[in-house]
């Protein structure tokens, strides 16, 4: 096994670790690791210069540190892991500076405790390792700045220990530095992850401009457009569909059907404005506003007939779509609290449903409102004015195909 898998918490069937898990254990890992070969040093130090009982502390001290990091490693046990840790570097810090004496310098081990207690989970016992850390220093700051050491050794072996812990304070620092890096790099992943979702999600529901300015706190947003084109289409068909076919394979069909609608609609430049039920609706000349805006959205009512066909001959289906545009002033604007919705409401919008629901299957059904923008640009059949609900006859066409 390798370091880098050793760092990495073991597979749990069905559980997935997030990012504090990855961070809590990496570092309780490395911490322990460090603290067992510093103590599994100090045992040939110390019977080196002549200290066994000291000596005997430190193979004490690297089984603690071995459970602990089989806590860590088989149950994820971060508090009694670092309860034991903790309770293991002050008791190891008292004995040393009792027997050598404060110029050895392990009572600021306490201290390296301070810092490294709060990369782990439990903010509450961090503080309460603190407070008792910092008051066991200051105790023996007391008690043995003026008192003799129980066990002379030279001046180079004082020089050794310190050499000792400065490396050592060295090594812990650059390890806590490196898990706050690798903290802080994950952590801005994520975001940054995070941030392109919610970009992508904002996008899919609002229109690019205002969804821009909803981020920049904008409390009401209305505007109205002197000209714009709304189009409504519906499937044929598609009730009788509905009660003859599995519900996930009916989710699927018109999922796939009004994708190739919305594939269509950056090239054409419309903007969806919602499903209702098998209903499709989209709008051209805003929010940005354009001047060839029923040009526009005539282009994507033939792009949209023709994806019919290709679906149907790819599918094996025979579904067909009845289309209405209309043209003239609309107003849109966000509404919902919690689910945000970009609408639009006017006269224009109310016509260009009837184009629809009084059109015919296969065909594009327009205002004489739309007609008029685009006369010159395409061929028509006039229609016998229609009784309009709400209007009363208009003169409507269908544009004829080719």
């Amino acid at each position: 096994m390798d370091l880098k898998s050793f760092l990495q918490p073991p597979q749990r069937e069905g559980k997935k670790y997030d990012l504090a898990e990855y961070r809590f254990f990496t570092f309780a890992n490395l911490m322990f690791i460090i603290a067992l070969v510093i103590h599994f040093f100090l045992i040939f130090i110390f019977l080196n210069i002549g200290l066994p009982i000291m000596a005997y502390v430190n193979i004490f001290s690297v089984l603690i540190f071995l459970f602990a990091i089989y806590l860590v490693r088989k149950h994820l046990n971060f508090l009694f892991s670092s309860i034991l840790a903790s309770f293991e570097i002050n008791a190891h810090a008292a004995l040393a500076v009792y027997f050598l004496g404060l110029e050895s310098g392990f009572q600021y081990f306490i201290l390296l405790l301070v810092l490294v207690v709060y990369f782990f989970p439990n903010l509450k016992v961090a503080v309460l390792v603190t407070i008792f850390s910092l008051v066991h220093f200051i105790v023996l700051l007391i008690l043995f700045t003026e008192r003799a050491p129980q066990f002379y050794v030279s001046a180079a072996t004082i020089d050794l220990f310190n050499l000792f812990l400065n490396a050592s304070t060295i090594i812990v620092i650059a390890v806590a530095a490196y898990v706050f890096r690798y903290v802080v790099d994950q952590t801005e992943g994520l975001l940054n992850i995070q941030y392109d979702r919610a970009e992508r999600l904002l996008r899919n529901i609002l229109p690019v401009s205002v969804g821009e300015r909803l981020k920049e706190k904008e409390q009401l947003i209305a505007d109205g457009y002197p000209q714009a084109s709304i189009l409504f289409a519906d499937l044929q068909n598609f009730t009788e569909f509905a009660g003859s076919t599995d519900p996930e394979y009916l989710v699927h069909t018109l999922n796939e059907l009004f994708s190739s609608f919305d594939d269509l609609l950056e090239q054409n430049e419309v903007e969806k404005i919602k499903t209702i039920g098998d209903a499709y609706m989209v709008a051209s000349g805003l929010p940005q506003e354009s001047s060839i805006h029923a040009e526009q959205i005539t282009t994507y009512a033939l792009a949209m007939l023709s994806a019919v066909k290709d679906f149907n001959k790819k599918q094996g289906l025979d579904f067909s779509i009845r289309i209405g545009i209309n043209s003239g002033p609309v107003i849109a604007g966000v509404v919902g609290k919690k689910k945000y919705a970009y609408d639009l409401w006017g006269d224009t919008v109310n016509v260009a449903a009837r184009m629809e629901t009084s059109g015919a299957p296969g065909q594009i059904h327009l205002s004489d409102n739309t007609h008029r923008l685009i006369s010159d640009k395409y061929s028509f059949t006039r229609r016998e004015p229609l009784k309009i609900k709400g209007k009363g006859l208009l003169q409507t066409y269908f544009l004829k195909p080719g």
